[in-house]
């Protein structure tokens, strides 16, 4: 899976846990100051990507992920990994 493939899967699972269009998301995009993000939305957001993705996500990584670019580095790596394991 390339960066842009996985770009693409991140903003498509936060416009969708956050009602928002996926043309509104940067990688600047802050989860806290610009979608105002809430603890559930992060619950919400970490059971959409461990789906989309097929993999778990360790709650802790998420929270540090602080705007939608970090988010997509974080699965980029991941996924990366999870491929190299198999």
């Amino acid at each position: 899976m390339d960066k842009k493939e996985v770009e693409k899967k991140v903003k498509k699972v936060v416009a969708d846990v956050f009602s928002i269009s996926e043309k509104k998301l940067s990688r600047k995009t802050n989860f806290i100051d610009d979608l105002h993000a809430k603890s559930m939305n992060i619950v919400e957001l970490l059971a959409a990507l461990e789906i989309e993705f097929g993999f778990r996500v360790p709650q802790r990584d998420v929270r540090q992920n602080k705007t939608v670019g970090q988010a997509i580095d974080y699965m980029y790596e991941k996924a990366k990994k999870q491929k190299s394991k198999k």
